[in-house]
């Protein structure tokens, strides 16, 4: 055994995000008065929300899976996931949030559509954010059904 034990929870991306709401925060009390704080808080807001998303989609799928699970069903997930799907999600995700607070705010980007805070537009990367968790999931829950058979 190795002296070094595998945390079963990664904390890295939770302080990442909230680092840099911590530094958007002392930006918003020493230059950008005029942010709200929910724009302070996205980069936290988004990764909660992601991963909430992320419990919420592989639940659902992880009722597609056929067979009985075993000990080494992680290393086995591990190897059928593709962690691009994952940060796609989790980038529209944040152009989700933006959106929505831009709309909530009125304050959208006129030539710059994916910052524009239009209906439409929060549809979309809330759309694309939930698909790309979908085929995150499905690609891990095709490749775990191939080996049962």
């Amino acid at each position: 055994m190795s002296k070094k034990q595998k945390q079963p929870i990664q904390t890295t991306g939770f302080w990442m995000f909230s680092f840099l709401s911590l530094v958007l925060a002392v930006l918003k009390l020493t230059v950008a008065g005029h942010w709200s704080w929910w724009r302070v808080m996205l980069p936290a807001l988004a990764f909660l929300g992601h991963n909430a998303a992320y419990l919420l989609v592989g639940f659902l799928c992880l009722f597609w899976l056929k067979g009985e699970e075993d000990e080494g069903e992680a290393a086995r997930l591990q190897k059928h996931s593709r962690v691009g799907y994952n940060l796609a999600a989790l980038f529209f995700f944040l152009l989700f949030l933006d959106n929505l607070s831009r709309r909530i705010e009125g304050g959208g980007w006129a030539g710059f559509w994916p910052c524009s805070g239009r209906l439409a537009v929060v549809v979309l990367f809330g759309t694309l954010s939930v698909v790309a968790q979908f085929l995150y999931w499905s690609r891990i829950v095709n490749g775990l059904n191939r080996e049962q058979v």
